[in-house]
C-alpha cells in the first residue's frame, strides 16, 4: 500500500508543528575550522556536517526564477555556513526546465556519472520519474534534521522535500480591471469583454490537473476550455509577466504560480494576482538528493536548511513564495481569498498525483494543448 500524506487539502490557519529529519549513514572526518557555529550540532547531524565540511562544495544547478536563482541560494548558503561553521562554496548555475533537469540527471546516474547537481528541483508531475526510478536517495529527516520533523513536508520514503508552495491563479492587468472588472473565477474569464484581451501558456498549464476526478473531471475542462479558446488573444510562458504589465494582455490564466507576479507588483508594475475560487490549485516545489549527487552531506545539510525560518524568510523576500504549512507562512495569507469563498485547496503532492492524476493526466495535457494551439483570439 501506498504511503499516503496526512491530509492533500490545505488548511489555512495551520499551527504545523516545528520539522526535523534523517539519519544517513556518514564518515565522521575530523572537523576542520571553519568558523563557530552558532549551535553544536549532535549525533548523526554532526556526521553529516562533518561530511559537508570534507565535501566543502555545493553545486546546484536550476532556472533562474526557481528558489531565487543565485541570489536566493548564496543568501541561504551564508546562512547555512554560519550555523554550521562551514564556509561551503556555493555554486548555482542557471540550467534548463525542470523536466529537462530530472532527464539529465536520470540519464547521468542510469550511465554510472556524477550528477551534473547536488539538489533535484521539481513540482510532483516533473519529479514523479525520478522518485519511479530510484534516483533520489531515501532520507530519514526525521531522525537528524532539525527542521524536517513534520511527515507531510516528505514523499517517497524522504525521497522528495517539500520547500515552497506554488499557487495557480489568474495575473492581471490593474490599470486595465479594476473593481468588478476583475475576474474571481475562471469562469468570469468567459465573460464577452475579455474575449481578444486574454492569454494563456502553450503548455496548457494545469488544466490537466482541473480535469482529474478530484476537482472539473475531464468533460467540464474540455468544455470550459472549447469556449476560453476562443477568448484567448495569445499563449505566453509563464515568466513573461511583462506581457501583462505593458498592456498587451488585460489578464493570464493559468498562471503557473504568484511568484513572477508578485514580484513585478513588488516593483510597482500594474500586476496583481488572483486566486480563482473555482480552480483551488496548490503546488509543492519539492527537493530530492540524487543517489549520485557529488556532495551528498551538503546537500542534505541544504534541504534542511530550507525549512528553517530564516531560508523561508530569504525565499519569500526573493520568489514570494514560501511554503504555506510552516508557522508564519506568507503564502498561507495569499490563499485567504480562498477561505473566504468556503473553498479548499487541493495540494498536488507525489501522492496526488499517483492517486488521482495517473494514468490519464499526461494524455488530458496532451489534448488540452492541442485545444490552445489552436486559439484565435
Amino acid at each position: 500500500m501506498r504511503h499516503r500524506l496526512a491530509a492533500l487539502s490545505l488548511t489555512l490557519a495551520l499551527a504545523v508543528s516545528a520539522c526535523g529529519g534523517m539519519a544517513a549513514p556518514a564518515s565522521s572526518p575530523p572537523a576542520s575550522a571553519g568558523g563557530a557555529a552558532s549551535a553544536q550540532p549532535a549525533g548523526d547531524l554532526q556526521a553529516i556536517v562533518d561530511g559537508a565540511r570534507k565535501e566543502g562544495a555545493l553545486t546546484l544547478t536550476y532556472g533562474e526564477g526557481t528558489l531565487g536563482g543565485n541570489e536566493g541560494a548564496q543568501k541561504i548558503g551564508a546562512a547555512l555556513n554560519k550555523q554550521y561553521g562551514l564556509n561551503l562554496n556555493i555554486q548555482q548555475t542557471p540550467g534548463p526546465s525542470m523536466p529537462e533537469m530530472v532527464s539529465k540527471v536520470m540519464q547521468e546516474y542510469q550511465t554510472s556519472r556524477p550528477a551534473s547537481t547536488d539538489i533535484v528541483v521539481g513540482y510532483a508531475e516533473t519529479i514523479l520519474p525520478a522518485v519511479q526510478s530510484g534516483l533520489f536517495q531515501q532520507v530519514d529527516w526525521s531522525a537528524w534534521a532539525p527542521n524536517i520533523k513534520d511527515p507531510q513536508l516528505t514523499a517517497s520514503a524522504g525521497g522528495a522535500v517539500a520547500v515552497q508552495t506554488s499557487i495557480a491563479g489568474i495575473t492581471v492587468n490593474t490599470a486595465k480591471l479594476k473593481g468588478a472588472s476583475v475576474p474571481s473565477t475562471l469562469q468570469d474569464l468567459l465573460k464577452p469583454e475579455y474575449k481578444g484581451h486574454l492569454a494563456s501558456t502553450p503548455y496548457a498549464a494545469y488544466f490537466d490537473f482541473l480535469a482529474t476526478d478530484s476537482l472539473w473531471g475531464e468533460q467540464k475542462t474540455t468544455d470550459y476550455l472549447t469556449a476560453f479558446t476562443k477568448q484567448v488573444a495569445g499563449l505566453i510562458r509563464c515568466n513573461e509577466i511583462n506581457r501583462v504589465a505593458s498592456g498587451e494582455f488585460d489578464a493570464f490564466a493559468i498562471a503557473c504560480s504568484q511568484s513572477d507576479s508578485l514580484i513585478a507588483k513588488q516593483k510597482g508594475q500594474p500586476i496583481d494576482f488572483v486566486v480563482p475560487s473555482d480552480a483551488p490549485l496548490a503546488l509543492f516545489l519539492y527537493v530530492g538528493v540524487p543517489k549520485n549527487a557529488p556532495h551528498p552531506n551538503a546537500a542534505k545539510l541544504w534541504v534542511n536548511q530550507l525549512l528553517s525560518p530564516e531560508a523561508q524568510t530569504i525565499l519569500y523576500d526573493v520568489n514570494a513564495a514560501d511554503l504555506h504549512v510552516l508557522p508564519g507562512s506568507k503564502t498561507a495569507g495569499e490563499l485567504q481569498s480562498l477561505a473566504a469563498s468556503g473553498k479548499k485547496p487541493v495540494l498536488q503532492t507525489v501522492e496526488w498525483l499517483q492517486d488521482h492524476y495517473l494514468p490519464k493526466g499526461p494524455d488530458y495535457r496532451v489534448k488540452f494543448q492541442k485545444m490552445l494551439a489552436s486559439a484565435k483570439g
